[in-house]
């Protein structure tokens, strides 16, 4: 059996044919740049096609010029060809047949004679203005963000979010090197648990999968820099990806200032408190601030059926004392008193200064037998203190104290205080310097 002759095909045919079957543009141009063939797909790409005219040349095509590609912006793929008589890549500037701009990627391969000299070259064109542009977006937005992340006035770090090195420092800011005084290149071999203070390192991993799972972290934690220095910052952090792969961006803010106007706020407020709740020349609780206590101590023993117990005291003929010796003796005597008050009572007791030379005590939890113990040991005391007056001279004074106990009955701390006050009166009737119960 013989085989039959294969029929005879045109080789011009064949490959226009092969040309016309490529999915992109094609031309095929000789070493001349005169066009020998194209496929009409390239009408998408060229401004004008006339292959008819015998003196059509490719860059008379594709950009509508009287002389070939030349200079950076479109330098001339056949003289690339020629050069090496190897395939060549790049991308062109091309305009439509209705005058849009595009982006051409042109790849242009050689046709050898048998001597290996270029003989044609095939002239392939993709179009790829969409995927210029987002490149373009892509430049554009990663200067723009390059700018942010060096200008920012607070430390950002890329952090790794997965494998076994994550919380790796995988880039830095100016801000961060200035805040932590660490360099670029000190930075990407640290972590950021090497920040952390040892009980927020502890915690960092568990942070990080939670940003992983979506969540933005935003928190205050002391960061500890190059010098030792430990300092408070703000964190936020959040999770970013690139090209598929996971990221924490974390953006640190030094707050050591604002703590610190923070607690000096703090301490102003803690001061204007005591201000507010104290007596200026004893140092005790004020009679706003002791009502205010009282009638809370008075609710708590009526919840919960607990002792209560109130003293209500003045110094002997303070009056005569002042007339004497002077208000300034008086005043000290007053400040004794209250020192006395603060060495005597326990420290859940509720002391202060009512007015003139009086005094309250709230003793909490305390039934009326107590009471008249803590009464007598108050006045034992003060009878105790001497005071000087002159030059070498001293004066004593005494105290007289009248005491009941909560019974449920009152109905608002006047009630308690007016029978306690009654209690003093008795004292103070009977002979002073002693203490008498209601």
């Amino acid at each position: 059996m013989t085989d039959k002759p294969a029929p005879y095909i045109d080789s011009s045919d064949y490959l226009q044919a092969i040309v016309n079957h490529n999915e992109h543009p094609t031309l095929i141009i000789d070493t001349q740049y005169r066009v020998i063939m194209t496929n009409h797909k390239l009408l998408g790409i060229a401004r004008k096609i006339n292959t008819g005219s015998p003196s059509m040349h490719c860059y008379e095509i594709t950009h509508n010029l009287s002389k070939p590609c030349s200079g950076k912006s479109n330098p001339c793929p056949l003289q690339k060809v020629l050069q090496t008589k190897l395939p060549v890549v790049m991308t062109h500037t091309h305009f439509d047949s209705l005058y849009n701009k595009m982006f051409v990627e042109i790849t242009a391969t050689p046709i050898l004679d048998g001597n290996g000299e270029v003989l044609h070259i095939i002239e392939t064109f993709k179009n790829v203005t969409r995927q210029s542009k987002i490149e373009t977006a892509l430049r554009e937005s990663e200067v723009r963000y390059r700018s942010l992340f060096e200008q920012s006035g607070d430390a950002i770090f890329i952090l790794k979010a997965e494998g076994p090195q994550m919380g790796k420092i995988l880039s830095a800011n100016k801000a961060a090197c200035q805040m932590y005084g660490y360099s670029e290149e000190e930075f990407l071999r640290l972590s950021i648990t090497d920040l952390d203070t040892p009980e927020h390192a502890a915690k960092a991993p568990k942070r990080i999968r939670r940003i992983l799972e979506g969540e933005t972290l935003r928190l205050e934690i002391t960061h500890t820099g190059k010098d030792g220095k430990v300092f408070p910052v703000e964190v936020s952090a959040s999770l970013m990806q690139i090209d598929g792969r996971k990221f924490v961006l974390s953006i640190y803010r030094d707050i050591s200032k604002r703590k610190e106007i923070e607690g000096d706020r703090d301490v102003l407020i803690r001061e204007l408190q005591h201000l507010s709740q104290t007596d200026g020349l004893t140092g005790l609780f004020n009679r706003q601030h002791l009502d205010k206590r009282l009638t809370e101590e008075m609710e708590r023993a009526r919840r919960y059926g607990s002792p209560l117990s109130l003293i209500i005291f003045d110094i002997d003929h303070f009056k005569r004392i002042n007339d004497s010796y002077g208000h300034i003796i008086g005043d000290k005597m007053l400040q004794t008193t209250a020192s006395v008050i603060r060495d005597t009572l326990r420290t859940t007791d509720i002391a202060g200064r009512f007015g003139g030379d009086e005094f309250v005590v709230i003793l909490v939890q305390t039934d009326i037998g107590i009471g008249v113990q803590v009464a007598e040991r108050l006045r034992s005391r003060i009878g105790q203190e001497l005071v000087p007056v002159r030059e070498g001279q001293t004066a004593g004074f005494s105290i007289s104290l009248g005491i009941c106990q909560f019974d449920g009955a009152f109905k608002r701390a006047e009630d308690f205080i007016a029978k306690a006050d009654t209690a003093l009166y008795e004292a103070k009737r009977n002979r002073r310097n002693t203490v008498c119960k209601i």
